[in-house]
C-alpha cells in the first residue's frame, strides 16, 4: 500500500473517532513510549529533538490539523520544552504556557483552544506506543473529556487496536526516528520473517 493511500485510510479512521469522540481534530502516531530507552541511539536530547522534529509518520483527521501538528513538532524541537512531559504521562493535556507562542497564534487562528494526548502501549512491542492528540475547540471540552475520561480511553485504545491489526507493519518508529535506518529495519524484518 503506498504511502498516500495509508495516510488517506488512517485520515477517514480519525475523522470518524472525531466525530465520536465529538473534538475538532484528531492526530496519530505510532511512538518511542521513552527516549531514554533509545538514548544511546540518539545520542543525547538534543538529537532526539531533531528526530523528534523530522518525523513524517504523523496522520491527521485533517491537511489543518496536519499543519499545526507539525509547526507544534518544530517549534518544541526547537524549543526544547514541553515535549518531556508527553513522555512522562499517559495523558498529557499541554500547559498553554508552554507551548510556543507561534503554535498559540495558529490555534487560536484554527479555533482551538487546547491540545490533550493519550498514550496506548503497543500490544507486540512495550517499547512503542500510539499517541493520539486531540485538538479541541472550547476549554470546556478539556473537562468534559477529563468526566468522560475513560470512554474515551476505551474509545481511542479500540482505534489504535484497528490501526495495530491493519497498519502496524507498515508504521516503524524506529525508522521515524532514524534509530534503525530503513534497509536495517528490511533486514531485520527479512530475519524475523525467517
Amino acid at each position: 500500500m503506498p504511502r498516500n493511500d495509508l495516510a488517506l485510510e488512517l485520515r477517514a479512521l480519525l475523522k470518524r473517532a472525531c466525530t465520536d469522540l465529538g473534538v475538532a481534530e484528531l492526530c496519530f502516531c505510532y511512538d518511542i513510549c521513552s527516549p531514554e530507552q533509545w538514548r544511546a541511539r540518539l545520542k543525547g536530547r538534543q538529537a532526539h529533538l531533531k528526530s523528534f522534529a523530522k518525523r513524517r509518520q504523523l496522520y491527521a483527521s485533517s491537511d489543518q490539523a496536519m499543519s499545526l501538528w507539525l509547526r507544534k513538532s518544530n517549534c518544541l524541537a526547537a524549543d526544547g520544552q514541553g515535549l518531556f512531559g508527553l513522555f512522562q504521562q499517559r495523558v498529557y493535556v499541554w500547559p498553554e504556557s508552554l507551548l510556543p507562542a507561534a503554535v498559540q497564534r495558529q490555534m487560536k487562528k484554527n479555533g482551538l483552544a487546547a491540545l490533550v494526548t493519550l498514550s496506548f502501549p503497543c500490544r507486540d512491542a512495550e517499547q512503542l506506543c500510539g499517541r493520539f492528540t486531540l485538538m479541541v475547540e472550547q476549554q470546556a471540552q478539556v473537562e468534559m473529556l477529563q468526566s468522560r475520561q475513560a470512554w474515551i480511553e476505551a474509545r481511542l485504545e479500540q482505534v489504535f487496536e484497528d490501526i495495530e491489526d491493519a497498519y502496524a507493519s507498515r508504521l516503524n518508529p524506529l525508522v521515524d526516528y532514524n534509530i534503525v535506518n530503513p534497509v536495517s529495519a528490511l533486514i531485520l524484518k527479512g530475519l524475523a520473517l525467517g
